[in-house]
């Protein structure tokens, strides 16, 4: 839904503001028609707003994290794009109040 939105409304909107015409998916609004000098001015504004954001990947990481709270594996694994389960499975977060939940009902003492 949210490619779908940027692509009929806020890709528009770029090229207006930029006065530019591209058939690339993804456009500034810069001078540069190049992914990764959009990618790094993201990084960039990102890192003001939280100087905890190290990289790309730990916005993923933490995404897929939370995905994997409110959704299935599965689904977490068609949304995430991934292959193999395995590679989702990787993100699950045994969390300490989880583990100490299942070892009280499973345990006898």
């Amino acid at each position: 839904m949210d490619m779908m939105e940027y692509q009929l409304k806020i890709r528009k909107e770029i090229l207006e503001q930029s006065k530019k015409e591209s058939k690339k998916l993804f456009v500034s609004t810069g001078n540069s028609e190049k992914f990764s000098n959009i990618m790094q001015n993201l990084m960039k504004k990102i890192k003001k707003q939280n100087p905890r954001i190290t990289s790309l990947n730990q916005i993923r990481t933490s995404v897929i994290t939370n995905w994997l709270r409110i959704h299935n594996l599965r689904q977490v694994q068609y949304m995430a794009g991934h292959r193999y389960v395995s590679s989702t499975e990787a993100y699950l977060v045994n969390d300490l109040e989880d583990l100490s939940e299942e070892v009280d009902k499973y345990h006898p003492i």
